[in-house]
Parts: C-alpha cells; structure tokens; sequence
C-alpha cells in the first residue's frame, strides 16, 4: 500500500497543474476594420468565477481502531486499522461526486493509505454524488503498516470547472 514515486510525481504534477489553473475571465471582443478580432480587456471589472463551496471536515479518529472489523476477515500481517469520522458537505451550486477511496491517511513518510480498505461495524460514509446543499458523513476505515505514524488525511476531491457566460 505504499507510495510508489510515480503515484508521486502524478500526484505532484497534478497539484501544480491544479494551482497554474487559470480562472477566466473574458472580455467583450471589439471588432475592428469590419474583422472580427479577439479582443482584449480594456479596463472594467472582469467577470470572474470561483472555486465550488466543497468542504472537508474531520470529526474524530481513532488510531488504533478499538472496534469490530467486518471486511476484511482478519488482518494482514504487520498492519493495524484507523478509523476517521468524516464529513463532506456540498454548499455549493453544482453536485460533487463523491467516494471514501478518494480520502487517503498519510504517514510522516509520505505513505498514503487509500480509505476503505476495510469496513467496521459503525455507520460508513458511502459513495454517492452529493447534489447542490447536501452533506455526507460517517466513518472510514484505512489498513496502515503498523508501525506508520499517521500525519494527516487528505480528500482528493473532483476537479472542477470554471466556466463564464460569453455575452453574445
């Protein structure tokens, strides 16, 4: 369940290429000489859109899980199981496909542990696509090698898109 260092650079040259996204912002173009041209911004407040009102929160965790595991039926060797209570919460315009196996735990190494690697007796949370004002919550699980020590959980959540009106 480790790392590998092309998941890695993925990972990497995913979130840069997330942070280098532009938003857009378009201007009215202006013809010019009876040719259509492309126009450029020429003062005026731009029309701008922003990020979705996607939030992530955790409310509890539990290493070592102290409970019941379902699945799997016993433990690989050299792991122990995590337990995190989570939240998901839609507060925005467009629906948010969700799945726990996008919510990893990382260990002080770098190692990430995709969840739902294992199911307890608690209430999950389940996937399912989250339309505009809904929110999801409940626990999920990780199998982590038992001597990582867990840092932080991340939730990949979907790529979204940015998207202005062009007046006609």
């Amino acid at each position: 369940m480790g790392d590998m260092s092309g998941r890695r650079s993925r990972r990497h040259l995913l979130g840069a290429a997330a942070l280098a996204m532009p938003i857009l912002a378009l201007a009215d173009a202006t013809p010019t000489s009876g040719t259509a041209a492309q126009g450029t911004p020429t003062g005026g407040e731009p029309r701008r859109v922003s990020a979705p009102a996607w939030t992530f929160g955790v409310l509890q965790v539990q290493d070592p899980y102290p409970g019941t595991i379902q699945v799997p039926s016993s433990a690989p060797a050299g792991t122990r199981y995590v337990a995190a209570e989570v939240e998901i919460d839609n507060g925005s315009d467009q629906p948010l496909a969700f799945t726990p196996a996008e919510i990893r735990l990382r260990d002080e190494a770098g190692t990430e542990y995709r969840g739902g690697s294992a199911l307890g007796t608690e209430p999950s949370i389940n996937p399912r696509n989250l339309n505009a004002g809904e929110r999801s919550r409940g626990w999920v699980w990780f199998t982590v090698a038992a001597n990582a020590t867990a840092v932080e959980l991340v939730y990949v959540g979907p790529q979204p898109q940015f998207r202005v009106r062009l007046m006609t």
